[in-house]
């Protein structure tokens, strides 16, 4: 196939560029020249990817039972059972699985976006509440730090209308009385303002997501790279292997008293 006159579309845009340009310009010279192209390569019958087999084995990996629970799960305040759930199993991670001596969990409702139903539990059931790649990390917080997490959690605690609403979080009890906090311990011992904590979130929270920017201070000690979905994953599984249900229970880790 040949392309040719081709100066004649030069001249044209020539044209064009006479009539844009001011009275203070002019075009001096210009040149233009005849190129041919051969078509000397075969046409290739390019059929569309059968993504078909992959499709099948990705269906079957998100349909397979990994756990039954013996309960429905959603996510509360001042507690949700789902919440409670999930922030025990990551301390569980963390402690008894990675030894990292790590004093308590904190995560968000928000990040959790449906609920776990009650019976049989499907790995893709675990991507729908937790779709997002978030990583565990552990951060060390000092007293002032811990002090603006305290009281982050009884603002978020107090704005019980949304679902996001409460702070889900595991080895810390706190109990709030009208407008002050009145009890607050990690672990079995009181909260002490000369102390460094060592707790679990993850790395979205610890770069200030959720409003936390107190995390941002924070000496960030793990990035253990391990993703909050697959800890979850891993937990029901293990629990499977020794015929337990998956369950849950409101223990007053969060008390509001008037």
């Amino acid at each position: 196939m040949k392309f040719v006159e081709i100066h004649k579309t030069l001249l044209l845009l020539l044209a064009v560029l006479v009539i844009g340009c001011s009275n203070n310009y002019k075009i001096t010279s210009y040149s233009s020249s005849n190129n041919s192209v051969e078509k000397n390569l075969s046409t290739a019958n390019f059929s569309e990817f059968d993504l078909n087999p992959y499709k099948k084995e990705l269906t079957k990996k998100m349909n397979q039972q990994i756990g039954s629970s013996a309960m429905a799960m959603e996510t509360g305040s001042p507690e949700g059972l789902l919440g409670n759930f999930i922030a025990d199993l990551t301390l569980f991670t963390c402690n008894s699985l990675l030894n990292l001596n790590v004093d308590m969990c904190i995560l968000n409702n928000g990040g959790f976006r449906t609920a776990l139903p009650k019976g049989s539990i499907t790995r893709g059931k675990i991507f729908e509440i937790m779709p997002f790649d978030n990583q565990l990390v552990i951060l060390e917080l000092d007293g002032e730090q811990m002090t603006e997490l305290i009281n982050y959690i009884k603002k978020k605690t107090a704005i019980a209308s949304s679902r996001k609403s409460g702070v889900p979080i595991s080895g810390l009890r706190i109990t709030i009385n009208g407008s002050t906090i009145s009890r607050v311990f990690i672990g079995r011992d009181a909260f002490n303002e000369t102390k460094t904590y060592k707790l679990v979130t993850t790395d979205y929270l610890a770069k200030g997501g959720d409003q936390m920017e107190f995390f941002k201070k924070a000496k960030v000690v793990t990035n253990t790279s391990i993703l909050l979905r697959d800890a979850i994953i891993d937990y029901i599984i293990r629990l499977e292997e020794q015929k337990i249900k998956i369950t849950a229970e409101l223990d007053g880790r969060v008390q509001i008293k008037e």
